[in-house]
């Protein structure tokens, strides 16, 4: 199991590291695995500075979930393509007669014929993706290639052209969800209720496969996203070019006539974050009247008169934190209206929100510390997941024999050395958002940390 801790460093650029690539023994059942994870926490001092723990089950492995929902409805068309694919991939003599053959056809494209796999559904989009790319090479095989019995008629490349076309966004949303240098969390409401409306759209079509298929997929997304978790929606508000602005434009079409009461909702939440992160602890108070008052066992009155004093004494102590914090609660919840008044930034393609909160946190302090938080929240397991990959190309057969501790301390060396060498946070040479929407060390004792594990 691999444990990835996702913190801001002290100059604002967003950190993971790999805690733990650990052996566990079986069975694998919660408490083994929630038992690592305590020790995990104990071992780096970080039991108390947690913020939120993202498990396998997230956004990406939902909505894997909800487009293989779709296409399972799409049958023989996927299985001729796929029997296709797998024909001329299926021998390195066969793999260069079919380039060859696309060679002498004049096909404009290197990529490679892509195989999907049944639990990866952007590979069903790359597969149908490079296959209409070699469509006439398909066919022209047909003719003289006795073997080849699973030609694609004409309507099943018609089917896949549609839905290559269609499940393009999912793929760019997963594939934006996969990154790993800039935050995902402040982009997921926006992505998410793209989907929710597109998936409206296309139940709407006049072709009743694509309407099907749409059905089955909102089926899906309302069974995990009819409730839509409310502290993604705090992310997208402290994105400087969203705010408030982004419910009013997307709750309508989510919530309909109820679109209002929930933004009030969100908006009472965020002010409920202002004044648990505005509270600061105050020293306790001497009680300063019981020592100037006598006590005596045998003297009734006394006894009042001392518990009357300390009575007082607590209740003075109750007013004046109530009036400090209801000043505190005020002040905060007056930063944020002004960071709501303010008005939305404009909109710019590699737009860095790590810097934007890092240089505005004296203007908004409380602010920041929340976005210090929840910003740094991955939408993926991907960090994780990429550490068996690497995994895989340190340890060959040959050094199948390691002890687990050294296969974890070379796989945690190498990922520490990386993040050192690589420490940079910018969206520039990463994904951006725009293409979608417009076609340190961990234990520093003042870090917040979000942890992902995959197993």
């Amino acid at each position: 199991m691999v444990i990835t801790a996702h913190f801001n460093d002290q100059t604002w650029t967003l950190q993971s590291w790999v805690l733990r690539f650990v052996y566990v023994s079986s069975p694998h059942m919660k408490d083994v695995l929630a038992k690592v994870f305590v020790d995990c926490f104990l071992e780096w001092n970080i039991d108390r500075k947690l913020f939120i723990i993202t498990v396998d089950n997230c956004a990406a492995h939902i909505l894997n979930l909800i487009v293989q929902d779709g296409l399972s409805l799409i049958g023989d068309g996927i299985e001729r393509i796929h029997d296709s694919v797998i024909y001329w991939t299926g021998s390195p003599k066969r793999k260069q007669k079919f380039d060859e053959n696309a060679r002498q056809l004049h096909v404009q494209c290197t990529k490679e014929l892509v195989l999907d796999y049944k639990t990866r559904w952007n590979l069903n989009y790359l597969m149908f993706f490079t296959a209409l790319i070699y469509k006439d090479v398909f066919s022209c095989f047909a003719k003289h290639e006795a073997f080849y019995t699973c030609l694609p008629t004409d309507y099943d490349w018609e089917v896949a052209k549609d839905i290559c076309g269609r499940l393009e966004l999912f793929y760019s949303v997963t594939e934006f969800f996969s990154g790993r240098k800039y935050s995902t969390t402040n982009m997921y409401f926006t992505l998410v209720c793209e989907m929710k409306i597109v998936l409206n759209e296309w139940s709407l079509s006049s072709n009743e496969m694509i309407s099907r298929i749409a059905k089955s997929m909102l089926t899906k997304f309302n069974s995990y996203w009819a409730d839509v978790n409310v502290v993604m929606a705090v992310a997208a508000i402290l994105d400087p070019k969203y705010k408030m602005k982004f419910l009013q434009f997307y709750y309508p079409n989510i919530y309909g006539d109820n679109s209002d009461l929930e933004i009030e909702k969100i908006k009472n939440l965020c002010y409920g974050l202002l004044d648990e992160y505005g509270d600061v602890d105050e020293s306790p108070v001497d009680n300063e009247g019981s020592s100037h008052m006598p006590v005596s066992t045998s003297n009734y009155v006394a006894q009042m008169k001392c518990r009357l004093s300390k009575a007082m004494s607590s209740f003075d102590l109750f007013v004046n934190n109530g009036s400090s914090s209801s000043k505190k609660h005020r002040i905060a919840r007056m930063e944020f209206d002004h960071f709501i008044d303010e008005g939305v930034f404009k909109r710019r393609e590699n737009f860095d929100i790590l810097a934007w909160w890092k240089s505005n946190g004296l203007k908004y302090p409380t602010l920041q510390r929340i976005a210090n938080d929840i910003l740094v929240i991955p939408v993926t397991t991907i960090a994780s997941e990429s550490a068996f990959s690497t995994s895989e190309r340190l340890f060959s057969p040959h050094h199948s024999r390691l002890h687990p501790n050294t296969i974890e301390a070379m796989t945690c060396a190498q990922n520490w050395l990386w993040s050192e060498i690589n420490g940079s946070s910018t969206m520039s040479g990463d994904y951006t958002l725009q293409s979608i929407l417009d076609d340190g060390e961990p234990n520093e004792e003042d870090e917040s940390f979000v942890t992902a594990v995959e197993d």
